[in-house]
C-alpha cells in the first residue's frame, strides 16, 4: 500500500514537470522563422486571434494556442501594436510577445482612459490629444441618451464579433464597452481604429466564468454591464462596491427605484452630488427617481473592479447607502437608519 502511494506520488510529480516543461518549450522554445516570413505586417484594430492565426500560417511560432494563452497570461491583448516588423532569424514566443507590444515602425501615442469616462469624456480627451475631433469619435459609439446616434452599421460588425458580450441593438451606443486601460496607437488612427481596440481589450477582460456567474442568476450581460457603470459613478472603494451592488440589485428586486443621481447626472452632463427638485423631475429614462429600473444604457464605461462587483454582489441585509462629502459610503438597513446617516453625514 505504502509502494504504491509512493508510486502514485512519484508519477504525479513526473506528469507535472514533464507538463511544465511542455508549457515552458512552447512560451520560450525558440523556432526558426522562414526568411520570406521575416516581414511580418500587422493592421490596425487587428485581433490578437488573427494576428495569431497569421503567424502560425507563415511558420512564426509553434502553436496559435499557446500564442494566444501567453498573450492573455502576459495580460498584453491591448498592447500588441500595429506596423510592420522585422521578425529575427530565431524567436520564442514570448520574444515574438514582446517584439509585438514594442517595436512597431511608426509614431506612437500613449492613451490613458480612466474609469467611469463616458463616451463625451474620452472624445474630450482624444481632441485635447490632437487625435481627432469629438464629432468623429461620438459619431461611432453613440452620443448619451441619443439613441440610433452611433455609427450602426460599425456597432453591429462588433456585436457580431464580440457576440454575446456586446448587446445587438441598432440602438444603443457603444458607452460601456470602451475599456479604461492604457493604451499605445499610432499618432495617426482613426477613430475607429481605438475604439476597435478599446472593444477588443474590453472582450478580453470578461472571462467564461464571468459570464457562467450572471447565466446562473438569470440576469442579462448587458444589465449587469448597466449596473457596473452605476457603482462605476457611485462608489470610489473598491470595498464597498460589492455591497452597494446588492443593494441595488435588491432595489432592482423589490420593486424599488434605484435612486441614483449618476443615471441622472449623464444625460445633465455633471456630477452634482445634490440635485435639485426640478432636476429629480426630469422626464428621462434616466431618472431612477422617476422611473423603476436600470437606465437604458451604460451611463458610462467601467473597470473591471465595479464589472466583478455588479457580477459577483456580496449578500447582506443593507438596503441603503450614502456618499458622504469626504467620500465615505454608510450603509443603512432601514429608512429611519438611513434619515439618520443623511442627517448626520450630508448637512
Amino acid at each position: 500500500m505504502h509502494r504504491a502511494a509512493a508510486y502514485a506520488i512519484i508519477a504525479a510529480s513526473l506528469s507535472a514537470s514533464i507538463a511544465a516543461a511542455f508549457i515552458g518549450y512552447q512560451f520560450f522554445g525558440s523556432i526558426f522563422v522562414p526568411e520570406h516570413s521575416r516581414e511580418f505586417i500587422v493592421s490596425q484594430g487587428e485581433s490578437v486571434t488573427h494576428i495569431s492565426a497569421s503567424l502560425k500560417e507563415r511558420g512564426a511560432i509553434r502553436s496559435d494556442f499557446w500564442f494566444r494563452a501567453l498573450v492573455w497570461l502576459t495580460r498584453k491583448q491591448g498592447a500588441l501594436l500595429a506596423g510592420t516588423f522585422e521578425l529575427p532569424e530565431r524567436v520564442s514566443s514570448r520574444g515574438m510577445v514582446q517584439l509585438l507590444a514594442t517595436a512597431a515602425q511608426q509614431d506612437v501615442a500613449t492613451v490613458t482612459i480612466l474609469e467611469g469616462w463616458g463616451i463625451k469624456d474620452i472624445a474630450g480627451y482624444f481632441e485635447g490629444k490632437g487625435m481627432f475631433q469629438p464629432g468623429a469619435f461620438i459619431g461611432l459609439t453613440g452620443a448619451p441618451g441619443a439613441f440610433g446616434s452611433a455609427d450602426n452599421g460599425f456597432y453591429n460588425e462588433l456585436a457580431v464579433r464580440y457576440r454575446p458580450l456586446v448587446y445587438r441593438t441598432a440602438a444603443a451606443p457603444l458607452e460601456g464597452y470602451l475599456f479604461p486601460d492604457t493604451y499605445e496607437v499610432f499618432a495617426d488612427a482613426t477613430a475607429k481604429d481605438v475604439v476597435t481596440k478599446m472593444v477588443e481589450n474590453f472582450a478580453s477582460k470578461i472571462t467564461p466564468e464571468m459570464m457562467e456567474a450572471v447565466a446562473r442568476e438569470g440576469k442579462n450581460f448587458y444589465n449587469v454591464l448597466i449596473m457596473a457603470s452605476i457603482i462605476e459613478a457611485e462608489v470610489p472603494h473598491e470595498e464597498d462596491r460589492a455591497v452597494v451592488s446588492d443593494i441595488f440589485w435588491s432595489r432592482l428586486a423589490s420593486g424599488v427605484a434605484l435612486q441614483s443621481d449618476a443615471t441622472l447626472n449623464y444625460i445633465l452632463g455633471g456630477k452634482n452630488p445634490a440635485l435639485t427638485l426640478e432636476q429629480l423631475e426630469i422626464d428621462s429614462a434616466y431618472n431612477t427617481y422617476k422611473y423603476l429600473g436600470l437606465p437604458p444604457t451604460p451611463i458610462g464605461n467601467p473597470g473591471l473592479s465595479a464589472i466583478r462587483a455588479a457580477i459577483y454582489p456580496a449578500r447582506t441585509d443593507y438596503f441603503y447607502f450614502l456618499s458622504t462629502p469626504e467620500g465615505e459610503t454608510i450603509f443603512s438597513r432601514t429608512l429611519d437608519e438611513h434619515n439618520a446617516a443623511k442627517a448626520k453625514h450630508l448637512r
